[in-house]
């Protein structure tokens, strides 16, 4: 059993006519899409073809490419494993994007991989550590869409009319949720040359979109995958409609691409989701489902709030705040003091299961402050209950 590099590695020498396109290459160029292709793939002059990966390998400033550092070392092994393989050396990166508002809360990121036949992979951005790009994944509990989702229905309308041959689309995380939107919500052009889509352990969406008729009509060609533990992947999870797989991680670590299982050029199939997964979208859904839009706006407002008054450092990704979040149990006291007893008691919820992973759970520090910080909530929480009421 492997993971994603070493598949890469292993079927280097075989191209897309002796092994066609597989789920695995999916979760590879979705996990790609991380990377910041800002500086080497301007569509324009010398690179109006696109690059290759082995062009980029050639660039001075090569190590650009990987900005985070907690995933530069496998990104840099799973790129390298790419760039001068039978397999992938002559794929051409094309119509990188890249987008980025705190003011107008959008993070927003696509890059598409053509083949050498005409056939391409349209691969959106997942969420980065970016409070704007939390912010906005938060806002999908309140809004119809929000601004990176139509920017992804753009973005793929006007590549589409660029490819001449067949698309599949992909995603990881927030990036596979843009992937089913964009590929739903598409022009009818786009939408006859899309031949698959591929969301790996990305949240839903409301009741109302999965009923629709536009969703209905492209539900045929959407593919999801969640490993066992999946959070992020069955948040706003509407439907039953998804294959599970295994992973080396544990708990949030599951949501890592680079520890999803694969044999014999698949996924190793899991046997069933767990239970605190199921609990967080029962409890996702029941919220939703019992609150207005107008409440569940007050309730992303109130969570932001928390955020702004603990940022003291002015930082800009979750990890940065997490660390200066010790010693803030009174300021996020105070924070929810006036919220009615049901969303107050739903805010700690959500604050103990889901911010630990826009941290991608990566460093244990952060993940004690959350700990030892909501503990003493919890306690405060039984004691001032009469007084916040």
């Amino acid at each position: 059993m492997t993971g994603i590099v070493e598949y890469s590695l292993l079927n280097a020498h075989k191209d897309f006519n002796t092994m066609p396109f597989t789920k695995v290459d999916g979760l590879i160029f979705a996990q790609l899409a991380y990377l910041d292709y800002d500086e080497f793939v301007p569509d324009k002059q010398l690179f109006a073809r696109g690059i290759t990966f082995s062009n980029i390998c050639e660039q001075e400033d090569f190590d650009e490419l990987f900005p985070l550092e907690r995933t530069a070392r496998k990104n840099l092994l799973l790129f390298n494993s790419m760039a001068y393989s039978k397999r992938y050396g002559k794929i051409r990166i094309r119509y990188h994007e890249n987008i980025f508002d705190s003011e107008k809360e959008i993070q927003f990121s696509a890059t598409t991989f053509i083949m050498p036949n005409g056939d391409a992979c349209v691969s959106f951005r997942g969420t980065d550590s970016t409070i704007t790009g939390w912010r906005e994944n938060f806002n999908m509990l309140y809004n119809d869409t929000v601004p990176a989702q139509l920017s992804a229905v753009k973005y793929l309308n006007n590549v589409a009319r660029k490819i001449r041959g067949k698309i599949t689309v992909v995603g990881h995380s927030k990036g596979g949720n843009l992937a089913i939107y964009a590929s739903v919500m598409c022009s009818p052009k786009a939408k006859e040359k899309i031949v698959e889509v591929q969301s790996f352990d990305s949240p839903g969406f409301t009741e109302e979109f999965v009923t629709s008729q536009q969703y209905l009509e492209t539900e045929s060609k959407i593919l999801k995958f969640v490993p066992e533990e999946s959070m992020i992947g069955m948040l706003l999870n509407d439907t039953a409609s998804y294959r599970i797989v295994k992973s080396d991680g544990e708990g949030i670590h599951q949501h890592d691409p680079f520890l999803w299982i694969v044999e014999d050029n698949d996924f190793v199939t899991g046997e069933k989701i767990h239970t605190k997964a199921k609990f967080v979208n029962s409890t996702f859904k029941e919220w939703v489902g019992n609150f207005t839009p107008q409440q569940r706006e007050l309730f992303v407002d109130a969570m932001f709030d928390i955020v702004e008054a603990t940022n003291v450092q002015k930082a800009e990704s979750f990890v940065d705040w997490s660390e200066n979040l010790k010693g803030n149990t009174s300021i996020i006291l105070d924070t929810i003091k006036d919220l009615d007893p049901e969303t107050r008691s739903f805010m700690l919820k959500v604050l103990r299961n889901i911010f630990p992973s826009a941290t991608d759970s990566v460093l244990t520090k952060p993940k004690k402050i959350f700990k030892d910080t909501f503990d003493k909530i919890k306690s405060r929480k039984v004691e001032t209950d009469d007084s916040l009421e």
